[in-house]
């Protein structure tokens, strides 16, 4: 759900009669609603009292709105934030909250959207209405030092025998305050296999997995890299 008092109070009861369950482990707002904080806290709370609600997560919050939830005095169990090695500041800036009030974090696209999936080339195209197909990142001389990037990290796996992916997810969950990662699957057995993807990486790899990534930034305009 997105917010808003009285929504979210819906959405919990559709959600519920949806999947024929009491309780939901885990109610989230995907993104924060125009209406003050205080009105989303406050209907959360009713819900967590109410017994219909185990736990609550927002999505897409900045550190502030973190914050204005926090003086709300409602309790807050995750925050779900897009966390790449590609585009990491989302989460890298909440993180010092969350690991300063016991808030795990949840990674979104942490293959940043396919493309740390390490089976892209350069003449890679989206169907129509795949929004990818709309992003610099994904198209032109963007695509091309990104997948620079990509082989390098390619490289850098093979000796330890690490996929691109692995490199990629392992880096996240190496930052403390890392709860989770939400990685996409469209076939079970894909799912099996990226639920035990990530290893306990050393200094020297997480070094260079951050040189990898900096190096192709640098070659990138600070007006591009946005």
């Amino acid at each position: 759900t997105s917010g808003a008092s009285g929504q979210v109070l819906r959405d919990c009861d559709e959600e519920l009669e949806r999947l024929g369950v009491d309780c939901l482990d885990l109610f989230q707002l995907h993104w924060p609603a125009p209406e003050p904080i205080e009105e989303t806290a406050c209907a959360c709370a009713r819900l967590l009292a109410a017994g219909k609600i185990r736990a609550i997560g927002v999505s897409n919050f900045s550190a502030a709105q973190l914050e204005a939830w926090r003086s709300t005095g409602v309790p807050l169990h995750s925050v779900q934030n897009g966390f790449s090695i590609v585009r990491p500041e989302p989460s890298l800036e909440v993180l010092p909250w969350c690991i300063e009030h016991q808030v795990g974090l949840l990674a979104y696209s942490p293959l940043f959207r396919g493309l740390l999936s390490g089976t892209w080339t350069p003449d890679k195209t989206f169907p129509p209405g795949d929004h990818r197909g709309e992003r610099d990142d994904f198209r032109g001389e963007h695509l091309y030092r990104w997948l620079d990037a990509v082989d390098a990290l390619r490289k850098l796996g093979r000796d330890s025998g690490l996929s691109v992916a692995q490199l990629a997810v392992s880096r996240l969950l190496a930052y403390r305050g890392t709860a989770g990662i939400i990685v996409g699957a469209r076939r079970a057995d894909q799912g099996m296999a990226l639920g035990c993807m990530a290893v306990d990486l050393e200094a020297s790899q997480i070094s260079a997995i951050d040189a990898i990534v900096e190096r192709c930034k640098a070659d990138l305009s600070p007006k591009d890299y946005r």
